[in-house]
């Protein structure tokens, strides 16, 4: 025995006679990992020959069982779509179609053994025929296809990157690891022990205590991605409450974990193992963004925090878990033979054989001199194992504590590690067989450098596609507009005091007081507010007095949605009670979900060259598709737009017979002149694709009004420079939901949205306009509506007497909070609304004098949501399952999202509400009314405005002073 060894052994022999917490550890994770590594062995073998033919049917031999259950999965998902399943004959019939061919190859594997060898391409061919009909046969997709047709999905795009990378990942293991005319690895196989020297990992040191803090402390340090993941993963996913705790409790449990593997060699080894699923490969890339995703929500952003707030089931984001889940599946199968390529060269390389397929392994005895492990040389065996590791097995001499089989399982690159060390260790190694050290050193690069360039294969073909698509490819309109036949309905002719009928309403007489609604932005609250609004005056008996409607986003829903419906909503008597009830469901739908449920279509991923511009009962129009090489994307945008038609109704502006206004924010303009940008041979879409440089950004910031008012006459002329931009679109067949939904087009989830106007006739200037969320100008939907009112009213003669004019702003802004260090983003995020409110004062005094002037009064009724449900209720489109709202002297309570409808809705409501939890919701609502909390209180802001609407004169003292709209000067 050397002396080193001497040297190890008494110091393992000190250690393990040393009582202690650390020596008890170390004996209770050598009788783990020993477990661990008998029940690696079983688990992940090959499966044996000589099985049951049922059972080489279900699962061939020579593979690990996960081999055809990832096969299986793959067909599942593209068979059956992603994120969800959709369970139609035609997706049935292509499930059973695959699994029969899956079935047909593993039958296959076992009457021919070259079918068995060549699993994967078999595998291959087997989704490549599954997603040839819907290459050849899918219509373009929408949002209402419920035909039962089949649907392009990304699963489809998946499958081909697939085939590509793992096509030359294997061309690069047969370049890499060559092993023509390099047999010194296999001659020198025999003289090198693979196994580890005896009790190897037990010798600490002299100081138990600095190396336990020292591998406390370099846990976060050395192994951040491990600690984190597990944490983030459930973070993902578990209600809002429980964020901190789950996260806290199972970090404290990784780091517990991490720090034995750190201690302990052994268990890492195991850690490791489970790491692979994770930590290597694609795997990693989807891992780190899972780890910022759950971040972010554990730090509030609310556009994160939205999307997984335990879904509206309440029980988790289902098609968020099913992209997470169908993306760790892709990148396991793609690493999985990618791990297999270089492991069967790497066995070939020392004298295996690889050509006859599975079992694919090398038996030998091992030769040298002074072995250092406790293993017999006798009857060693190294064969492929699991996802592409390399079992080393043999038995434990007599009289060791461990007896039976010996198990390591080493990666290509740890086995070459090992193959170098000990011939590097070997200085008469050149007398016995060929110096094998340069061959070694090659491969063992190649085995460093493999998975880097399957990984960046991976992210080039996938990074390739999605570059081209996101930044060049043609994007289709959310919104046409073919014939532009304006409504031009006059905001006057409400105004004046004496109308006519309007829908089911009666005529109004001159003491009848006009109501204009204001809806802010705000999504899913907003919505709720102000269907909440509505029915208040509808249970007042004032439903028909709303003459004007205005909206911005969530608004602008609710607005859409009370103009699609107004023959049972907008009528005199008592208020239908089912159909309020139904406004207030659809409002509270989360159309998030919707956008997600299609957000796997190959339309709104990679593209497609064809698109459906109608959905749901829209006026058919014929697909339309480009005539270019590069394809179109349609935007998550459309997806929204999609589903407020198919939810709310296919009207159109036409048919409203009160004034609507939608309000979006513009980004920017393009016109395709028959003497600037033209191309026979290219759609509208693909013209603005190709010419960027006609492509106009001045008009940001600016307003787009979708419309069935007559446009303002009396502004700024448009070619004046320090003019807002205001363009309104008035046609009456402009689609009503798709309108809201260009409003409610919210950054950054929804991307730039396009309306093209496309008018009749060859010399017509066609145009595009390119459109966000109408709250990132102005979030109240007051400015655009005060603009068009004044306008109207200027050119009526002081004669013409008008009727009391009431503004009624539901208003769901978020409260800007108490003061913190913001760097100055405070100020730049807040600064568009201050500067609006005094624009909106100042606009509001114009009408407020023209009134006067027609001896009539305009007000405006502020009706701001109570801040303790806007500070709960979030502002995007979708209401979780539960919600949490906070009074910060007593107390806080969680409801669910049933009671949180009927509370928003009995705000205005002068019916008693009845909650599920009454005591809870009771609470909240007490707190929405306490006078300590808002004042004045919502309750006596609704109470005065249903006192002035019955007060129909005007007094002499309301238009004494001029309405001091504008800026405020504080002392």
């Amino acid at each position: 025995m050397t002396k080193a060894k001497r040297f190890a052994v008494d110091q393992a022999a000190t250690a393990n006679d040393q009582p202690g917490l650390y020596n008890w550890l170390g004996a209770k994770t050598r009788s783990f990992v020993r477990w661990w590594r008998r029940f690696d062995g079983f688990v992940n073998q090959p499966l044996p020959t000589g099985r049951a033919w049922y059972w080489s049917w279900i699962a061939p031999d020579g593979y690990a069982w996960f081999v055809p259950v990832l096969s299986l999965m793959l067909i599942v998902v593209i068979a059956l779509g992603c994120p969800t399943f959709h369970f139609t004959l035609a997706t049935i019939g292509l499930l059973i179609f695959g699994l029969s061919l899956l079935l047909a190859l593993h039958i296959g594997a076992w009457l021919q053994p070259w079918v068995q060898r060549y699993l994967l391409a078999g595998q291959l061919a087997i989704l490549g025929v599954l997603i040839a009909p819907m290459l050849l046969f899918t219509q373009p997709e929408t949002y209402d296809d419920h035909s039962g047709s089949l649907r392009l999905h990304i699963g489809v795009a998946i499958v081909i990157i697939l085939a590509i990378a793992l096509g030359m990942a294997w061309c690069v293991a047969v370049r890499l690891f060559n092993p023509q005319g390099r047999s010194e690895l296999a001659q020198a196989l025999p003289a090198v022990d693979l196994f580890p020297p005896t009790n190897r990992y037990d010798f600490m040191g002299t100081s138990p205590f600095a190396a336990l803090v020292s591998a406390l402390l370099i846990v976060p340090v050395r192994y951040p991605v491990e600690l984190l993941l597990p944490g983030s993963l459930l973070v993902l996913f578990v209600p809002d409450r429980f964020l901190w705790w789950v996260f806290a409790i199972v970090g404290v449990l990784c780091w517990a974990v991490l720090f034995l593997g750190v201690l302990f060699e052994r268990l890492m080894e195991v850690l490791k193992t489970i790491g692979r699923l994770f930590f290597i490969g694609p795997q990693l890339a989807i891992s780190l963004l899972v780890i910022v995703v759950a971040l972010a929500r554990l730090g509030d952003v609310h556009y994160i925090t939205y999307l997984f707030n335990a879904g509206s089931t309440g029980y988790g984001n289902t098609k968020i878990m099913g992209y997470l889940a169908f993306f760790y599946l892709a990148a396991w199968y793609y690493a999985f033979w990618c791990d297999q390529f270089a492991a069967r060269r790497i066995l070939h390389l020392l004298g295996g054989s690889v050509a006859a397929g599975p079992p694919f392994e090398l038996r030998y005895d091992y030769i040298g001199n002074q072995p250092t492990s406790p293993i017999k040389p006798n009857g060693r065996l190294v064969a492929l194992h699991g996802a592409g590791r390399l079992k080393i097995q043999g038995e434990y001499k007599k009289g060791y504590e461990a007896q039976g089989a010996a198990l390591q399982f080493q990666t290509p690159s740890e086995l070459l590690s090992t193959f170098r060390r000990q011939i590097e260790q070997m200085p008469a190694s050149k007398s016995v067989f060929p110096d094998p050290l340069p061959s070694l050193r090659d491969f063992q690069r190649s085995a460093l450098v493999f998975p880097v360039i399957t990984s960046t294969l991976a992210f080039i073909l996938i990074a390739g596609p999605s570059w081209v698509s996101f930044f060049h490819a043609a994007q289709p309109a959310e919104l046409e507009i073919h014939s532009m036949a304006p409504k031009n309905l006059d905001p006057a002719s409400f105004l004046r005091s004496e109308t006519g009928q309007t829908g089911a309403c009666p005529p109004l007489g001159p003491s009848d007081a006009r109501i204009a609604i204001a809806a802010s932005g705000g999504g899913t609250r907003a919505a709720i507010y102000t269907a909440s609004v509505l029915h208040g005056l509808a249970q007042q008996g004032k439903i028909c007095n709303v003459v004007l409607v205005s909206g911005v986003s969530g608004g602008s829903a609710a607005l859409a949605y009370f103009a699609l419906h107004e023959r049972e909503l907008r009528r005199p008597g008592d208020p239908d009670n089912d159909a309020w009830g139904n406004f207030s469901k659809v409002m509270a739908d989360p159309f998030i979900e919707d956008v997600l449920e299609r957000a796997g279509d190959l339309r709104t991923t990679f593209g497609r060259r064809s698109w459906q511009p109608a959905v749901c009962g829209e006026n058919p129009l014929k697909d339309e598709h480009v005539d270019g090489w590069i394809p179109a994307r349609t935007r998550l945008g459309n997806i929204l737009a999609e589903s407020f038609v198919c939810n709310m109704g296919a009207g159109v502006m036409g048919s409203p017979p009160f004034g609507l206004m939608f309000n979006t924010s513009l980004l920017g303009s393009f016109e395709a002149k028959p003497t600037t940008c033209t191309d026979d041979n290219l759609s509208f879409p693909e013209l603005a694709a190709k010419c960027p440089k006609l492509l106009d950004g001045s008009v940001a910031g600016g307003r787009l009004v979708l419309t069935n008012l007559k446009a303002p006459n009396q502004g700024a002329a448009a070619n004046e420079p320090a003019v807002m931009k205001v363009v309104p679109i008035d046609d009456v067949n402009l689609s009503i939901a798709r309108a809201a939904a260009l409003s409610s087009n919210f950054p950054p989830v929804f991307s730039d949205a396009a309306i093209d106007v496309l008018p009749d006739g060859t010399d017509s200037v066609r145009q595009r306009y390119w459109v966000t969320d109408g709250g990132a100008v102005e979030n109240r939907g007051t400015m655009t509506l005060y603009l068009f009112v004044r306008d109207a009213l200027k050119s009526l003669d002081k004669s013409v007497p008008l009727a009391p004019l009431h503004i009624v702003i539901a208003d769901v802004s978020a409260s800007a909070g108490g003061y913190t260090e913001s760097f100055g983003f405070n100020s730049v995020l807040q600064a568009g609304g201050q500067l609006g409110l005094g624009m909106e004062g100042e606009v509001f005094s114009d009408i407020h004098d023209i009134y006067c002037e027609h001896r009539s009064i305009a007000t405006r009724h502020e009706l701001d949501m109570p801040r303790v449900l806007r500070d709960g209720i979030g502002t995007h489109w979708l209401l979780p399952g539960s919600l949490t709202f906070t009074e910060p002297t007593q107390g806080s309570v969680t409801l669910y999202s049933a009671d949180l409808k009927k509370l928003v809705v009995a705000l205005f409501s002068r019916d008693i509400p009845k909650f599920d939890d009454q005591k809870d919701a009771s609470r909240v609502f007490d707190w929405a009314k306490d006078p300590a909390l808002e004042h004045p209180t919502l309750e006596s802001r609704w109470n005065e405005l249903l006192a002035v609407i019955s007060n129909t004169k005007a007094t002499s003292n309301d238009c004494v002073d001029r309405s001091k709209g504008g800026a405020a000067f504080v002392q």
